[in-house]
């Protein structure tokens, strides 16, 4: 059975957060209180719409390495099997699963451009 444990999760949590929110608090003190916070996506970028499609497009990316990796993965697989039909089957899986993958996320970030096309023509029309 999986034990927690809560102080290493507690510490965890109290590291994370004095990361993300102490440089805030030492731009607060160097200004003097008048603190703005720049768009780090950069300028134009300020509509969910828009972040929503930069993710998109990293996910898309990050996905693509990841399946060229794992088709590299499969052949390495299938090399070293060397005719062993249980190490072939195993090798012939994980093509087919990184295949399916590699598609849904293919279809993924085409229905998700279509849709935003879509969108952005019906609401032009209005």
């Amino acid at each position: 059975m999986l034990k927690l444990n809560y102080k290493k999760i507690a510490g965890f949590i109290v590291s994370f957060s004095l990361v993300i929110l102490l440089p805030i608090f030492l731009a607060h003190a160097q200004v003097g209180g008048d603190t703005t916070i720049q768009n780090p996506l950069g300028p134009g970028n300020d509509s969910v719409e828009k972040i929503l499609g930069l993710v998109m497009d990293l996910v898309a990316k990050v996905g693509a390495i990841i399946v060229v990796f794992f088709i590299i993965y499969s052949g390495y697989k299938f090399v070293t099997a060397r005719g062993n039909e249980s190490e072939v089957t195993k090798a012939k899986e994980i093509f087919y699963a990184t295949i399916i993958g590699g598609a849904i996320l293919l279809g993924a970030d085409v229905i998700a451009n279509v849709v935003i096309n879509t969108v952005n023509t019906t609401v032009g029309r209005s």
